[in-house]
């Protein structure tokens, strides 16, 4: 998830009032020999039978964000395969596939010029382990931010003054950036279980406490040269950036038709407990188990290409927001929302597994987000979305026709007034699209998205 201490204070600040070129070649330690990724230890289950390119041709994909149940991504540094490869049977066993994984910055590249050959050959160990479970990856590069932590590369920080060079915009910085790319690429970039490149996992939480504040054309320029160097290093493949609701909700960071129009496809986590809409609504009130559904319509009104998706590529629940009992039939109502959207690439849940109780430091809610428990037995909610797979698989669950669009004037925040417009429409039984007010008048781009009527929030 996202940097803990400033998201949950600027969800209590400004975000939470509206709702919330040229690379040179990395130089890599040589790589370690490729060990087979059961040897040694021993590992939990063989590979999975069934028809894997049924997965891939799934309506709505179904995946998990991964969390190691042994030592969180400190595994890293302290790998242990056949806890991974337990952990991925477990996945799998769900229904799953694929899983997003974090890499850690300053782990794979400790200086500008040098990609650590031994955690280049850790990625690819454990794209091998998931190809034994039919499990695509998503690998996630630049975090500076996971779950509450930062993660700084040391040579962004100067040791005379502590200045942090901004990495959106410094030349070098950038430069370093590519070659990461580059060398991740020519690691795994072929591996058949490559799904593609995110950038990072919501980057903003780590500008925030380090006092970068790019401006959204540096934003999304940001965006725009690595995506290019995604493309060339490894085409064709899902290149997406971590997105949560906090650029979408200010005018921070990224444009919200910058975050449209780049990368392979939209990505956006969708918490509605930590934009408090559970809290503040209601656990299983409309615009609570809507929230993800609204979102995504959202975002499809800035899409210029009208066949590019949207990917629900976080969400997820606590027992801090709301009782546990109540977690699986909100669940569902969230999940078979999101699933009513056409342009829906996918829903990947966090996480798989709860936080090592061991650890510490972390902001509680963190250590019970998982579908199994830190031991992998599965919970309610794991159940909950392993019978959805099934259903979903027997049944692909069509689109809802959404006729009906509200307008959203194209310099505002689409804030709390514009989701209770949404939500009072559900209650009322029409399912909205969303539509730009640039839009509003253009007869060929709403007949291509079958939208035969316009409400203003007012009206709704």
């Amino acid at each position: 998830m996202s940097a803990d201490l400033p998201r949950r204070a600027f969800l209590r600040g400004a975000a939470a009032l509206p709702l919330a070129g040229t690379t040179a070649a990395a130089a890599t330690q040589p790589a370690a020999a490729n060990t087979p990724a059961d040897s040694g230890a021993a590992h939990a289950a063989e590979p999975l039978a069934g028809d894997d390119a049924a997965r891939k041709r799934r309506r709505v994909r179904f995946g998990v964000n991964y969390v190691p149940s042994r030592n969180w991504w400190f595994s890293w540094a302290d790998w242990d395969r056949g806890s991974i490869a337990r952990d991925l049977a477990q996945i799998a066993a769900l229904g799953m596939d694929h899983i997003r994984i974090m890499c850690v910055w300053p782990e794979l590249q400790p200086n500008p010029h040098y990609v650590r050959g031994e955690q280049l050959d850790r990625v690819a160990e454990l794209l091998d382990l998931a190809d034994r479970f039919r499990l695509d990856v998503e690998v996630t590069v630049f975090n500076g931010a996971v779950s509450g932590l930062l993660f700084v590369p040391p040579w962004l920080i100067d040791n005379g003054n502590g200045k942090v060079r901004d990495f959106f915009t410094d030349p070098d910085a950038l430069a370093a950036q590519h070659r990461l790319l580059e060398a991740l690429a020519t690691r795994i970039g072929r591996h058949r279980r490559f799904l593609g490149f995110d950038l990072s996992n919501e980057v903003h939480w780590a500008g925030i406490p380090l006092g970068l504040k790019p401006t959204p054309a540096q934003g999304d320029a940001w965006h725009n040269t690595l995506f290019a160097t995604c493309e060339r290093v490894a085409p064709g493949k899902l290149h997406v950036s971590g997105i949560d609701h906090y650029p979408w909700l200010t005018d921070a960071y990224f444009s919200r038709d910058g975050l449209a129009t780049s990368g392979t496809a939209s990505a956006v986590h969708t918490w509605a407990g930590w934009t408090r809409v559970i809290q503040d609504f209601g656990p299983l009130s409309t615009p609570s188990v809507h929230y993800s559904e609204y979102f995504i319509e959202v975002i499809k009104a800035f899409h210029q290409d009208l066949r590019r998706q949207v990917w629900v590529e976080e969400t997820g629940v606590s027992t801090k927001w709301m009782a546990a009992e109540l977690i699986p039939e909100w669940t569902e109502r969230s999940i078979r929302a999101m699933a009513s959207c056409g342009e829906l690439f996918g829903v990947s849940w966090w996480c798989s597994h709860d936080l090592n109780p061991k650890l510490s430091g972390f902001n509680p809610l963190e250590y019970d987000l998982g579908l199994l428990t830190n031991t992998g037995d599965r919970k309610p909610i794991g159940d909950t979305l392993a019978r959805l797979v099934r259903e979903y698989d027997r049944h692909p669950p069509a689109p809802l026709p959404r006729p009906v669009a509200l307008v959203l004037p194209d310099n505002q925040i689409p804030g709390l007034d514009f989701l209770k417009a949404f939500a009072r429409l559900i209650d009322r039984g029409i399912r909205p699209a969303v539509v730009k007010q640039s839009k509003a008048s253009d007869p060929a781009y709403l007949a291509a998205r079958r939208i035969e009527r316009l409400l203003r929030p007012e009206e709704a």
